[in-house]
């Protein structure tokens, strides 16, 4: 590796130009109104083009990465002077990302993540250089980190593929249930607003149907499209003890990380998903962040894929997260804790939708006709009674839904009313556990449990069901005495 310092490639002072222009074009066009005239806006624009030009122009001048022999050091020598040393020992990978401007300039970026909770959801460098360079560079610094070559991006045989018809049902029906029922009310109220127009029962103009439907495309479309996009061209692949992805249409991700950083997997499903009998699976992975700090913090390794795909993956991808589950459902004590919290939920519900409903009742009854006319006195009943059977649903797939198992290398916690997911842990990777009991579960003899794990966000924590106090205490008996065998 060189010792002397280099300088990033310059097209980072293009994309941090655009970047920052393109932010400041969108707060001038909120605050301006008509104050100013086009002219005057255009002129400014660009004089602050000009200015941001010169500006990451002299940072670009001033800035130069060392690679050393047991560390990296970044130095930026401008008014603000930066150095940043980060070292080998502390790094957790070193990820390629390309987007259209890496492409176009033929470069890549280096994601330098260090193994830390605190500052893992961006990455603690962001290196631009040509793509042989950021290859090269890659490579040298695995050497350091793994003590050995780091297996590359090639393609294997090994090389799972999903195909663009996998990507577009994992974009449909990965969105949560409570956005696509939000992103569905939505759309509902735009017919319901349009159809009113149509008849003649509001005057109102098209404004409410446009405003309903941009809040439908924001709930619903624009995630599935954004999940579309980012995993366009999915392929996952193990190599020894390192899985590899890469992904992304617009701009294309390579992650990489050992199955030692893996703290958990959870395996995943939405209400959609489970009518088609698929499931994702996701990595708690400590040091993986991205540079706009959205994407990999929590890096799927397996879109939507049905039952047995998902257990063959499992089974290729991770075999240390699987074994012999002995799953517990909740006991009769849960199911009491729940059925007295819903019903308690839907009588205050009712108590305090019955005046209004009266009030609606005598203000909107007779005053409109057609289907909408005759149902809006009663608007609100109907929506008591929904949200009522809401909860009575919830506490039927609650009582369902939960598991806890307790093995010996690993544990399992499987949650979730509408959204599912089964979260298999291991003991070693645990931080703290909690047993919390509130006076309605200490009447009914059960217990929860809160599970933190150490995760890109800083603590992940994970909640259990309702289960006898002694069975969840063994979680944390067992996490006990693995810290002190590790001490001695």
């Amino acid at each position: 590796m060189s010792e002397q310092g280099l300088r990033l490639h310059p097209i980072i002072i293009v994309e941090n130009t655009i970047r920052t222009a393109i932010a400041l074009l969108i707060i001038i066009f909120f605050t301006a109104g008509e104050s100013l005239d086009m002219l005057i806006i255009a002129g400014l624009a660009a004089v602050a083009l000009v200015v941001l030009l010169v500006f990451y122009y002299r940072q670009w001048k001033l800035t130069f990465v060392r690679f050393g022999e047991t560390d990296i050091v970044v130095e930026r020598k401008t008014l603000f002077k930066l150095k940043k040393t980060i070292p080998y020992s502390r790094i957790a990978s070193v990820n390629l990302n390309r987007g259209v401007l890496n492409r176009l300039s033929g470069t890549s970026k280096l994601m330098v993540n260090i193994n830390s909770g605190h500052n893992a959801v961006r990455p603690e460098a962001s290196l631009t250089f040509e793509q042989h360079l950021a290859d090269r560079f890659r490579n040298d610094m695995s050497r350091h980190i793994c003590r050995g070559e780091m297996p590359s991006f090639e393609e294997t045989e090994q090389m799972v593929r999903f195909t663009t018809m996998d990507v577009i049902l994992h974009g449909l029906f990965s969105v949560s249930t409570q956005q696509t029922i939000i992103g569905g009310f939505f759309l509902l109220n735009s017919i319901v607003d349009q159809y009113r127009i149509t008849v003649g029962e509001a005057d109102a103009g098209p404004g409410g149907t446009f405003i309903s439907l941009l809040l439908f495309f924001i709930f619903l479309v624009l995630p599935a499209v954004r999940h579309m996009i980012y995993y366009y061209g999915f392929k996952v692949h193990r190599q020894g003890d390192t899985i590899f992805l890469e992904h992304g249409l617009i701009r294309t991700y390579k992650t990489s990380f050992r199955i030692s950083r893996i703290n958990a997997i959870r395996v995943k499903n939405t209400l959609a998903s489970r009518l088609l009998r698929r499931s994702s699976i996701e990595a708690e992975v400590v040091g993986i962040g991205s540079d706009d700090g959205s994407g990999t913090t929590r890096p799927l390794i397996s879109l939507l894929a049905n039952d047995a795909k998902t257990q063959s993956l499992l089974q290729e991808l991770v075999p240390e997260f699987i074994y012999e589950r002995q799953a517990e459902k909740q006991p009769a004590g849960a199911r009491r804790v729940l059925i007295t919290k819903g019903v308690v939920a839907s009588v205050i519900l009712i108590a305090v939708a019955a005046y209004p409903s009266l009030l609606a009742y005598d203000a909107f009854s007779g005053t409109g006709n057609g289907i909408i006319g005759a149902l809006l006195p009663y608007a609100i009943p109907i929506v008591t009674v929904l949200v009522v059977a809401a909860i009575a649903y919830s506490v039927s797939v609650s009582l369902k839904v939960r598991e806890v198992d307790t093995g010996e290398e690993l544990f399992t916690f499987v949650n979730g009313i509408l959204d599912r997911e089964a979260v298999i842990m291991s003991y070693d990777k645990v931080q703290m556990v909690h047993v919390v009991r509130g006076p309605l579960a200490r009447h009914f003899d059960v217990s929860s449990a809160q599970v933190f794990l150490l995760s890109s966000m800083g603590k992940s924590m994970i909640s259990s069901g309702l289960f006898p106090e002694d069975r969840l205490e063994r979680i944390g008996d067992i996490v006990m005495e693995r810290a002190a065998a590790m001490k001695h």
